[in-house]
């Protein structure tokens, strides 16, 4: 089995529990982590036999990009659910920390994970 992790990816969203929030979008640091397995014997040096991180991120990104949910936590659950779906990878966890509340709260970051 096989780990990845891709830290702080930045997207732009329109999320927030108001619809003032909602209305600019804001800067998020993604960090995704996944698991797969390979069948053994694959060769490890061919793409077919491994996860495209280039297209995981770029769904990742054009999801959190196009979603209007108004919580972290909703975004994540969604997210998690399409890459799992899509990219059939386990153990998916995403954490998002949403900087603009951090700078809000004079705090370094605020995020939230599954």
């Amino acid at each position: 089995m096989f780990d990845v992790e891709i830290n702080n990816l930045k997207v732009f969203a329109n999320i927030g529990i108001t619809s003032e929030e909602r209305k600019k979008k804001q800067l998020l640091k993604v960090t995704l982590n996944f698991s797969y397995n390979v069948l053994k014997g694959k060769n490890l040096e061919t793409m077919s036999n491994l996860k495209d991180y280039s297209s995981i991120t770029k769904t990742l990104k054009k999801f959190i990009n196009e979603s209007r949910y108004k919580t972290l936590e909703k975004l994540i659950i969604s997210s998690s659910s399409i890459l799992e779906k899509k990219f059939k990878i386990k153990k998916v966890q995403i954490k998002i920390n949403k900087t603009a509340v951090a700078k809000r709260y004079e705090s370094e970051t605020v995020s939230v994970s599954n």
